[in-house]
């Protein structure tokens, strides 16, 4: 999907929360929200604004339910729920039991903040392809088995080079100087990726 401008007031909206819904899977059917219309705001102190049945926003909460490694179904949730699908650029998916981050993510091209701490991610397979995130400048890890390895930070470093914040800690300048050559960094890629 291709990247485009994401209107100021879409990313200044008010977040859509699908939080604390337990939901197991992003199948549209599944959802509350499209039985019964019902979005829960006391946590954004409201919903953003609505158009023709979709939300125009760029941020959907996901966090504290029971999602598991299959997320095949959130571009499709996306199209259904957005005005405007393409400008999603903060997708929170903390709190849950995803063991994976599948290829679909690849989909939202101005994606800028991803939030994945609190799952049960174990390899750097799915930070490798987080790569592939254009815009992508923050992600969470943290809480994830992935994140106890030795030089965890480090070697997510060395993969996101466009990474500006990791685990809410903002990464220096000195610390991107401190980062392995290329050498190195290739074989971070070829051997930790495959450690499970």
């Amino acid at each position: 999907m291709k990247s485009t401008k994401v209107p100021f007031s879409y990313k200044q909206a008010k977040p859509l929360d699908l939080s604390f819904e337990n939901l197991k899977s992003l199948e549209p059917t599944s959802l509350r929200v499209f039985s019964t219309g019902f979005v829960s705001s006391y946590r954004m102190l409201g919903v953003p604004a609505q158009r023709n049945g979709r939300y125009k926003t760029a941020s959907l909460l996901l966090s504290h339910n029971r999602l598991t490694g299959d997320l095949k179904d959130i571009q499709l949730l996306v199209d259904k729920l957005f005005q405007q699908p393409n400008a999603l650029c903060w997708l929170d998916l903390s709190h849950n039991q995803l063991t994976d981050v599948s290829d679909v993510l690849l989909g939202f091209p101005n994606l800028s903040t991803l939030y994945l701490h609190h799952n049960r991610l174990a390899t750097l397979c799915a930070v490798a392809r987080i790569d592939r995130l254009p815009r992508l400048r923050s992600l969470t890890l943290q809480n994830n088995p992935v994140a106890e390895h030795y030089g965890y930070r480090t070697a997510v470093l060395s993969m996101l080079k466009r990474i500006t914040r990791l685990d809410f800690v903002s990464v220096t300048d000195s610390e991107r100087r401190l980062l392995p050559p290329i050498a190195l960094e290739s074989f971070i890629k070829n051997y930790l990726m495959r450690q499970k």
